[in-house]
């Protein structure tokens, strides 16, 4: 490992180093960035996130090449992102962290893990793994972010909210999980296998995760709902009925209301001194008909052009076809996701027949004829 090699070099020395060769972009710049790598929506998300890279960098540029005493400077920030399946989170993590600004980045479902002595990886892997990413140099890997996905799913058995498969989320390991990572969001000097590994005679390294940035991401399904129950004063029989049929959906738009009180979370089954480790929340939104059609035609449809045109087919999608797969979209309320399997399913008859012929199409067409979706070659 690298730290064997490099004995004698004093750390901040080296950090120093590191520091110097990451771009100093202003949060505008950064913005507009993410814009050009295709990210559409979530412009207040986008925002806060951009502002909170900026300060990380910033702050750790203060403290190493400056030479300003880290205890009159902010504590290093988490952030909470909380919001639908397939609305951004974690992919404007990754274009921010890992491709922009090239800090090393690890995005981890969080779900395999489990309490120290359960079967399932312990938490602490998590840093072994920011290790790897930043090629085994626990140095810059201390500065670096660590994106936990799936954080609502470590919600505790006395979970209250009501929704489809409340049955999943765990139970005596979720809360262990929960314990466990309090000490690393806050700062602490942890014991790190430098391996992923059950043994208890892996090397370790001595780590510190006072500069380490940590953004937790979930979906909090079933969230909309408990808020409901909880605001029409409890549950069970002579409780107001809920007209508003956003409690049982799970494409959700959260607003700031809505999560600005840790009791809240306490509900779900998250521990309050969890959630307070988080300096800010940020709520995504659901996808909307002219973001998802934006993402269709950017993105996803440029995919399977390009895979088309590897094989010297041109691919034609007419209007009303990427009217109807944005519609299709909505209504599995799993967000951007959804657009790839709408669209798959229109195209699977027509790849099939494609890379099957014998002699080469130079054309596929995607029309609407009535209510159904058809397709044509040439």
């Amino acid at each position: 490992m690298y730290f064997s090699s490099e004995k004698g070099l004093r750390v901040k020395d080296h950090i120093s180093d590191y520091l110097k060769t990451i771009p100093q972009y202003t949060p505008a710049e950064m913005l507009r960035m993410i814009d050009s790598y295709g990210y559409i929506g979530q412009e207040k998300a986008k925002k806060a996130v951009s502002l909170m890279a900026f300060r990380h960098i910033n702050r750790l540029r203060k403290i190493y090449l400056e030479g300003v005493d880290k205890f009159i400077l902010p504590s290093k920030e988490n952030y909470l992102m909380i919001g639908p399946t397939g609305c951004g989170k974690t992919f404007l993590v990754e274009i921010l962290f890992n491709r922009i600004l090239k800090l090393p980045t690890v995005v981890i479902d969080i779900t395999s893990f489990s309490e120290t002595g359960y079967v399932g990886q312990d938490p602490v892997t998590l840093l072994t793994r920011l290790i790897h990413n930043a090629e085994g140099d626990p140095y810059t890997a201390s500065i670096g972010i660590v994106c936990i996905d799936e954080f609502d799913k470590l919600s505790s058995g006395k979970n209250n909210a009501v929704f489809s498969g409340a049955g999943t989320t765990k139970d005596v390991s979720g809360l262990g999980v929960q314990r466990e990572l309090l000490k690393m969001l806050e700062g602490a000097d942890v014991d790190v296998p430098l391996s992923i590994t059950h043994s208890s005679y892996a090397e370790r390294v001595t780590f510190n995760t006072s500069n380490v940035a940590f953004i937790a991401c979930g979906a909090f399904s079933g969230f909309k709902r408990l808020l409901d129950i909880t605001k029409q004063g409890g549950i069970g029989f002579g409780r107001p009925t809920n007209k508003d049929e956003d409690g049982k959906k799970v494409a959700v738009s959260f607003k700031r209301a809505d999560i600005e009180k840790v009791v809240y979370f306490e509900s779900y089954g998250m521990m309050p001194e969890l959630i307070g480790r988080f300096s800010r929340i940020v709520p995504f939104q659901a996808l909307g008909k002219d973001d998802l059609k934006t993402i269709l035609q950017r993105n996803t449809i440029n995919q399977y052009s390009q895979e088309l045109e590897l094989e010297g087919v041109k691919l034609v999608i007419e209007e009303e076809v990427l009217d109807h797969v944005v519609e299709d979209a909505l209504k599995r309320e799993t967000g951007a996701r959804a657009l790839k399997y709408s669209l798959l399913e229109y195209l699977e008859d027509a790849c099939f027949d494609m890379y099957s012929a014998e002699k080469k199409w130079k054309e596929v067409r995607l029309f609407k004829n009535k209510d159904e979706i058809e397709w044509e070659a040439s």
